[in-house]
């Protein structure tokens, strides 16, 4: 049986990249969920307020522009008390998980987490349980302080690809061709020791914040 069969989550999250790399991923990992995403908190409180039964979990960037996370989700729960809110961070804060405890929240993930780990995580939501991940000591914390291997080229390649750019526009950029992008791409997700770009983006965000 699927947990989240049925499970409403709205992630607000302002990083095309990864908002949509999360959605995408996550039907296919569980295609039995009603998954949304918006870019801000006006668009979520649109959202949440015409469609207030649709979501069981609300996830939110704890970086969003204009305000924080937190407080995003402090102000959309007292709202909407019915829904659980949460965030998502590619910060290494250790006080972030208890911060969100405090505030009520019932998750506070990390982006450096495998999908499969995310996904057990919203699988123990909508259960009805909470999920806090470690940020002191999970994740890719010996990444975080690394170059990965890679040449100064790559690295440039890499920081286009976590600011959301296609590989046209990383072509555009650099001045080289899409081929050599994708030549490029494959080296850095050997190096990183990733499988896909949604993963590579993750651990960028933290690697490269």
């Amino acid at each position: 049986m699927d947990t989240l069969a049925g499970f409403g989550l709205l992630l607000v999250d302002d990083h095309p990249l990864f908002r949509d790399s999360f959605v995408m991923a996550m039907r296919q990992l569980a295609s039995g969920a009603d998954l949304a995403a918006v870019a801000t908190r006006a668009q979520a409180s649109e959202i949440l307020g015409t469609q207030p039964d649709r979501f069981d979990l609300v996830l939110i960037d704890y970086k969003l522009p204009g305000t924080n996370g937190l407080i995003c989700a402090t102000e959309l729960r007292c709202r909407h008390p019915a829904i659980g809110f949460g965030l998502i961070s590619g910060e290494d804060d250790p006080l972030l998980p208890h911060r969100a405890r405090e505030a009520g929240l019932v998750a506070c993930l990390s982006k450096s987490q495998e999908m499969n780990g995310l996904l057990e995580s919203l699988q123990s939501l909508a259960r009805g349980g909470t999920a806090f991940a470690d940020f002191q000591g999970s994740g890719h914390a010996e990444a975080a302080n690394a170059d990965f291997g890679l040449t100064l080229r790559q690295m440039d390649v890499l920081r286009l690809l976590a600011s959301g750019a296609s590989n046209k526009v990383i072509a555009q950029s650099l001045g080289i061709s899409p081929a050599t992008v994708k030549n490029h791409l494959d080296a850095i997700f050997e190096k990183m020791g990733v499988a896909n770009r949604l993963q590579a983006v993750m651990l960028a965000r933290v690697a490269l914040r």
